[in-house]
C-alpha cells in the first residue's frame, strides 16, 4: 500500500504550526506552596500628590508618554516563580517616557533590604531583563523584588512588587533538563519560571525575527497561569550593563 503525501496550503501549514507551539508553549506549571501576595502592575503615583496615574486628568507633569501604560513585571499571575540559580535575571516591562530612573530593590521576607541598584530607564517602550549582580541568595527562601521607575522630573513614580524562590532542581529534574533539546521549554515544564523566560528572552533578542521563537513567546505569556497578553508583542530590549 502506497502512502500518499498531502501539500497543505501555506496559510495552513503556519496555522498548525501556531497550535502545535500553544500547545507545547503553554504548560507552564507553577509549583504548590509559594503563595505571596504582590502587584505586578505597577500602582502610579504622583508625588506630590497621591493618585493613581490613570485618574489624572492632566498628565502634563508625566514621564509616561501614554498615561494608561504602566510598568508590568514577567511574572506569572500569582506574582510568584521559582530560579534554579541564585542570580536570577528579571524582566520587566517599562512604558515609553521622555525620561526616567529605573531602581530595583530586593527585600527578604521581614522587609530586609538587601540589594539596590538604579539605572537610566529606556525611553522606548520595551521589555528589559536586569541580572542579579553582586548578590547570591539562599536555596528555598523567598525574596520580593521591586521595580520602580521615577520621572525625572521628580513628579512620578510607578512600583511593581513580586516575588521568587531561588531552588536548585532535584538530580532527576537536572537529568531531565539536561537532555532536553528546547531549554526554555523544560524549565517552564518544570516550573522554573525565571530560567524559562530569560533562556526564551535571550533567543528572541538574538533572533528577533524568528517566528517560531515569537510563537513560543507568545504562548508562554499567554499560558493560564501567566496570561500577560498584553505584552505579547512588545519587543525584548538590550538593556545596557551597569556602569
Amino acid at each position: 500500500m502506497s502512502i500518499k503525501l498531502i501539500a497543505l496550503p501555506f496559510s495552513l501549514a503556519m496555522v498548525l504550526m501556531g497550535a502545535i507551539a500553544q500547545a507545547s508553549w503553554a504548560n507552564y506549571r507553577p509549583p504548590a506552596n509559594i503563595g505571596k501576595p504582590g502587584n505586578r502592575e505597577g500602582a502610579a503615583t504622583r508625588i506630590a500628590r497621591p493618585t493613581l496615574l490613570r485618574e489624572s486628568t492632566g498628565g502634563t507633569d508625566s514621564c509616561i508618554v501614554e498615561p494608561q501604560q504602566t510598568v508590568v513585571a514577567l511574572v506569572p499571575k500569582d506574582n510568584n516563580g521559582l530560579s534554579s540559580t541564585p542570580s536570577p535575571t528579571l524582566y520587566s516591562y517599562v512604558p515609553a517616557n521622555t525620561g526616567a530612573t529605573l531602581t530595583l530593590t530586593l527585600l527578604d521576607t521581614q522587609g530586609t533590604e538587601l540589594y539596590s541598584q538604579q539605572r537610566p530607564a529606556p525611553t522606548t517602550a520595551g521589555i528589559i531583563g536586569w541580572p542579579l549582580a553582586n548578590v547570591s541568595l539562599k536555596d528555598g527562601v523567598d525574596y520580593q523584588w521591586q521595580l520602580t521607575l521615577t520621572c525625572s522630573n521628580g513628579t512620578t513614580a510607578v512600583k511593581t512588587a513580586s516575588w521568587l524562590r531561588p531552588m536548585a532542581p532535584s538530580p532527576q529534574q537536572q537529568r531531565n533538563l539536561q537532555a532536553a533539546t528546547d531549554a526554555a521549554g523544560a524549565f517552564a515544564a518544570a516550573g522554573y519560571w525565571y530560567d524559562a523566560l530569560n533562556q526564551l528572552a535571550q533567543e528572541r533578542l538574538a533572533q528577533p525575527q524568528d517566528a517560531a521563537l515569537k510563537q513560543k513567546w507568545q504562548a508562554l505569556l499567554q499560558s493560564p497561569a501567566v496570561q500577560l497578553p498584553q505584552l505579547v508583542n512588545e519587543p525584548v530590549l538590550a538593556f545596557p550593563p551597569q556602569p
